[in-house]
């Protein structure tokens, strides 16, 4: 039973989605003029590989850099010795009048803080994904983009490739008849960070290098272990990342809801084993509902989210005699065949022998670059193809799959429209949670 304080604050969590979750106007396109000035926040890992890409483009000039590991700041410095260095990605901002653009590369827990307060400023933003952590920050996210007019883009890079695209020109050749149900998973966490354990006793010291309160931002403290969360490892523990829904999701379930329309689903209810109180379960299950689309048949479509190793039913592929399938997948099923959009391979289309032609019919692509699209935003050429208005559901969607993971076996009714779960106080509480007081920005959440 909740007590008072939770029921306070699971109203409070509901407030501020329905105020965070209300459509304004967007405001025109800010376009910056000349070369593109850019900011990294975030250089390590992931972050140095997003600021090479960015700094591939011939328009942009690197300024200034930021990373809470001295380490990570002094190899992208190398590369970048015009540009000034910052560890606090706050002092950064103070100094931003030379700056047009930042990205944010950073653990999960940071992204709002960081893209909120760069957004404020009037600021291009590219950001990694999940967009946010939780459902409460993508939604206020996507508002301040709205309201600043700035080019947005989130590190879904798979949609520009040429598999997705591929698997994108399949699907509207209009093969697979109407979709009633699709099926996406993952093979993570497999080994790459931990999940369904406790958290470890005892501290480890701070590698002189790292800057562990500046690390943990508006995440609650806790000590120090070294190869637990600095620099990869964070992604199991729920005070900084999203497990393996939120972060291969994003790629995964993109197909979904980009291929077929989608708004937020309606119902979402998990039959996966139940979380510990730190990190995200070592497999998942979760089943969404969504509204009828033009795409699907009439009733409600089924889309199922699987990882952990965890795969679409054998006796399903096996309907459409599609075999092993890979890894990492997002399969339609439709009443006249499947597709099957794999990030990292080309579309394959069930059963072979009926569709064989598909494949072959299909016009050659000239693709372009991921940040580059999202740089040629910023400049006035051309607008983003993952913005933080779609990114935001996308990243809701599979937040609100981990939500459900915290309450398995509990169907959750969500309204999409007031941002928040019909009947289930515990689920609405779960939709945000309260940042370190020394990192919060000005915006109500």
């Amino acid at each position: 039973m909740l007590d008072r304080r939770s029921l306070l604050q699971a109203s409070a969590a509901a407030a501020a989605l329905s105020l965070v979750g209300c459509r304004s106007t967007p405001a025109p396109r800010k376009r910056s003029q000349g070369r593109l000035r850019h900011a990294g926040i975030g250089v390590g890992g992931m972050g140095a590989a997003d600021l090479e890409q960015i700094a591939a483009h011939p328009d942009v000039d690197i300024v200034a850099l930021c990373d809470v590991d001295a380490n990570h700041l002094q190899e992208a410095a190398k590369k970048h010795p015009k540009a000034r260095l910052h560890r606090d990605w706050r002092e950064l901002l103070a100094e931003s009048d030379d700056i047009d653009s930042v990205h944010v590369t950073t653990p999960d827990h940071m992204h709002a803080p960081i893209m909120l307060a760069a957004l404020a400023r009037g600021l291009h933003c590219y950001g990694q994904k999940p967009l946010t952590r939780t459902v409460a920050e993508a939604r206020a996210v996507a508002q301040a983009a709205r309201e600043a007019g700035v080019a947005t883009q989130m590190g879904i890079q798979n949609r520009s490739n040429l598999p997705y695209q591929q698997a994108k020109l399949a699907f509207e050749t209009g093969f697979l008849g109407r979709v009633y149900e699709v099926h996406s998973w993952s093979d993570r966490p497999a080994g790459w960070w931990p999940q369904g354990v406790g958290r470890p006793e005892g501290s480890d010291p701070v590698p002189e290098s790292l800057d562990w309160n500046l690390w943990l931002g508006v995440a609650p403290e806790r000590p120090y272990k070294s190869g637990q969360y600095h620099p990869f490892a964070w992604r199991g523990w729920r005070d900084f990342g999203t497990g393996a829904q939120g972060d291969m999701a994003c790629h995964l379930m993109d197909p979904a809801l980009w291929f077929l329309d989608l708004g937020a689903p309606t119902r979402i209810r998990s039959d996966g084993p139940t979380p510990n109180s730190e990190t995200y379960p070592l497999w998942s299950r979760v089943e969404y509902e969504f509204a009828a689309t033009r795409h699907t048949t009439a009733g409600p479509l089924q889309v199922y989210w699987h990882d952990g190793g965890k795969q679409v039913p054998s006796d399903i592929l096996a309907e459409f005699g599609a075999g092993e399938v890979t890894k990492n997948g997002c399969l339609f099923l439709g009443t006249q065949g499947a597709l099957l959009a794999d990030p990292y391979a080309g579309p394959s289309c069930f059963p072979a022998d009926k569709h064989a032609k598909v494949l072959e019919s299909l016009p050659q692509l000239k693709l372009k670059n991921h940040w580059a699209i999202w740089v040629d935003a910023c400049l006035g050429r051309g607008e983003p193809n993952g913005d933080f208005e779609y990114a935001a559901l996308l990243t809701e969607t599979a937040l609100l799959g981990n939500i459900a993971l915290q309450l398995p076996h509990e169907t959750l009714a969500w309204d999409g429209r007031r941002g928040r779960f019909r009947g289930s106080l515990e689920a609405n509480r779960r939709l945000h949670t309260p940042w370190r007081a020394d990192f919060e920005v000005p915006v109500r959440l």
